[in-house]
């Protein structure tokens, strides 16, 4: 399967069945604590990852969270 990460061409090997958010978060290395998902211009909750299933051609943006500012 073929996805659009981050703007990039990404080939995924899922053949033997669908695959998840959820999963395929996971398979890419991610923490899910840390990042916020858009798929095909939408956020997807967390919560619903588990049952938003990735098709061919999908478009996900992953953004990390990253910490941080300064104290006066």
């Amino acid at each position: 399967m073929k996805i659009k990460l981050n703007g990039e061409l990404k080939i995924i090997d899922h053949s033997y069945e669908a695959i998840n958010l959820e999963s395929l978060i996971t398979q890419l290395g991610y923490q899910p604590q840390l990042i916020v998902v858009e798929l095909n211009g939408s956020i997807i909750n967390q919560k619903k990852w588990i049952n938003t299933i990735i098709k061919d051609r999908d478009c996900l943006e992953v953004v990390t969270i990253v910490g941080g500012g300064s104290y006066s």
